[in-house]
């Protein structure tokens, strides 16, 4: 038996939809939602609170149908939070305050206690695990396609049924499964692409085989509602126009599902029913959805990862950059009213990051712009150079070697508790026997590279502002251009402690399509052990989540195409990324205040221990949803780099 469900996925905010038309999806999509509900369909309506808080004031009606559905048990609410949030991108703060206040605005308006909650933009980190238990979730739902992908060891037949996502610190919640080709193949029947007969034969594959006696389950749909006899104009090659096209989409859903329910072995489902399942072999399993190539799983294609709604858009690096600085003074100040988090959270939404309309950009911009770090200052001392040329900045346990022909790169970073061997540094071309890594692998430079272009670097040389800081601190400060690229480097050591500081601004006379890196780090081997090396970093929830690159490369920040220059990234949402092994590791701490940049990853294993890895920081990526502008554009960051003498695994 194949039981079968609906979930139709509700957004006012949905970015590529103009304010004015919102009355317009309510009236030929989300009544229809309800339609098929009263019509016998089993349908599971989610929508954030915000999306609950808008259908309120331009439709009540909707809202009284919803209701009196919920009451009469032919339809199930599933939350998503206040606002569609992309939770590996915000504090765990953030995040709890989204459930927690989306849990309550949705009971209120609804009537119902949430129990079922969608994953935001299927992006999942394990951290979020123990934020959806506290909010009282009996069930998450998440894409299984990109999970499955980055664990092949897992058994197939696990989609079928309810298994168990966890944490890092074992908090668990039970999961339910989308399946893209699944929800996909519904778009498709309705746009035309496919025929009834291509349909239903997809759907007979899913049939269990005869050796399977319990019930597979599997959602019929699992998307957006707003594609339907509607067009948001996000796509050239959307089916259909703006206004204007035949209605009929919804009624050949109901048609499908008919279909459907009249296969042999085949019924329709409430989706909550799945989890009525006892626990065996194939249901009820623990499982880490994440993994050391993929920290975060995001839905569908590669083309849909972290990078979109981080450093893409309009102004994502500006956007979150805004909202950490807002999240940070609420915590400083104590606000915990509700109409603060509503704003706040209404800025963290998703669709403000990717095809959002220029008018509805401008209604946030202001508040997305990018601080200026003030220059460090201090008293001028005498250089100490190496006799190679290098500049020398020290403290009592660190010593920092820094190339002036290469624009204040570090040739070594050395933390003297350690020894005497550099932790980071420049990997010199040829130290690598692999022609595929065959160039000059430096640390604390900027590059931004354009398609079609020459790279821009700031290793040029330089004249360097060596000085004391505050502290006794020793520091070196550096100018350099490259073409219309102006960058502002300081280097600081700190006097006593194991630490060193990078910070810096970057300056281009427009937003343009272009890859901008503004900080690379990287890893000298031979003070860290190959076997239990690897990095922890926190993805939007409390727990820091470790990953080990036991299982082979690793390149987060690896190209998808010509027109996606990234396939991934790290949240990083407390700023840290902490690479280490079982014995010792270095904290490396941005301020999302700052630049909320994005650090990658790339790992590459090597013969007699002699591993590439490489910690990359991105200012901006491209993908479809880039924007570009003519206004001068400026990124600073400030990054603290320090030795502890702990494993990864340490609190």
């Amino acid at each position: 038996m194949l039981k079968l469900a609906t979930l139709f996925h509700l957004n006012l905010m949905y970015s590529a939809i103009p304010p004015a038309r919102r009355p317009e999806v309510i009236a030929r999509c989300y009544h229809r939602v309800l339609d098929l509900a009263e019509g016998g369909v089993p349908v599971a309506v989610e929508a954030s609170a915000l999306t609950l808080e808008m259908i309120a004031a331009l439709d009540p009606r909707w809202l009284e149908r919803l209701r009196s559905l919920l009451q009469s048990g032919h339809a199930e609410y599933v939350a998503c939070g206040y606002s569609q949030i992309i939770g590996p991108l915000a504090p765990a703060e953030v995040n709890a305050r989204n459930l927690d206040l989306g849990r309550r605005t949705a009971s209120k308006l609804l009537g119902v206690e949430p129990s079922l909650w969608m994953v935001n933009e299927m992006a999942w980190s394990g951290g979020l695990a123990a934020l959806y238990r506290e909010a009282g979730a009996r069930a998450v739902i998440m894409e299984w396609n990109n999970a499955w992908r980055a664990h092949p060891e897992w058994d197939g037949r696990w989609r079928w049924h309810w298994q168990r996502a966890q944490g890092p610190d074992g908090a668990e919640v039970p999961v339910l499964w989308v399946d893209t080709f699944d929800f996909q193949k519904m778009q498709r029947l309705c746009s035309g692409d496919i025929t009834r007969e291509e349909f239903l034969t997809h759907w007979r594959s899913r049939l269990p085989g005869p050796d399977e006696t319990t019930p597979r389950r599997a959602l019929l749909y699992g998307s957006d509602a707003e594609v339907f006899d509607f067009r948001p104009g996000r796509y050239r090659d959307e089916h259909g126009g703006l206004s204007g096209q035949p209605q009929g989409e919804w009624d050949t859903i109901t048609a499908a599902a008919g279909w459907l329910a009249a296969e042999p072995g085949v019924s329709l489902a409430p989706l909550g029913s799945a989890l009525d399942e006892t626990p065996s072999a194939l249901c009820g399993q623990p499982l880490r959805l994440e993994a050391v190539g993929q920290p975060v799983a995001v839905k569908k294609q590669e083309k849909y990862n972290l990078n979109r709604w981080a450093v893409t858009g309009r102004g994502d690096l500006e956007l979150n950059t805004a909202c950490h600085a807002r999240a940070r003074d609420l915590a400083r100040t104590g606000d915990a009213s509700d109409d603060s988090w509503r704003d706040l959270l209404f800025l963290w939404s998703s669709d403000l990051r990717t095809h959002l309309t220029e008018d509805r950009w401008r209604e946030v911009e202001q508040r997305a712009a990018l601080p200026r770090l003030t220059p460090l200052i201090g008293d001028p001392c005498p250089p100490r150079t190496a006799p190679d040329g290098d500049l020398i900045l020290g403290g009592r346990q660190v010593e920092l070697r820094l190339n002036p022909r290469r624009g204040l790169a570090a040739r070594a970073v050395t933390f003297r508790t350690w020894g005497d061997n550099p932790v980071l540094g420049t990997l010199a071309h040829g130290y690598f026997d692999d022609i595929t890594l065959g160039a000059d692998f430096y640390t604390g430079h900027a590059v931004v590279q354009r398609p079609g272009c020459a790279k821009q670097t700031d290793l040029r040389p330089i004249e360097p502002r060596v000085f004391r800081a505050s502290g006794d601190a020793e520091a070196a400060s550096a100018e350099s251009s490259d073409g219309d690229l102006r960058v502002h480097k300081e280097w600081l050591v700190d006097a006593d402690a194991p630490m060193v500081t990078l910070r810096g601004g970057m300056d281009l006379p427009e937003r343009r399509a272009a890859e901008i890196h503004p900080v690379h780090l990287t890893v000298v081997p031979g003070v860290f052990d190959a076997g239990s090396l690897g990095f922890a970093v926190r993805n939007g929830g409390r727990a820091r989540e470790v990953f080990r690159f036991r299982d082979g490369p690793v390149h987060h920040g690896e190209a998808y195409s010509t027109l996606i220059t990234a396939k991934g990234g790290l949240g990083a949402t407390d700023g840290e990324l902490i690479i280490g092994d079982d014995r010792r590791r270095l904290v490396l701490r941005h301020d999302p205040c700052v630049s909320a940049l994005m650090p990658t990853v790339r790992f590459v294993p090597g013969r007699d221990g002699r591993y590439f890895l490489r910690i990359r920081y991105s200012a901006q990526e491209i993908d479809e949803t880039f924007t570009p502008n003519a206004r001068p554009w400026h990124v600073a960051w400030s990054l603290t780099i320090t030795a502890e003498d702990h494993g990864l695994d340490h609190a």
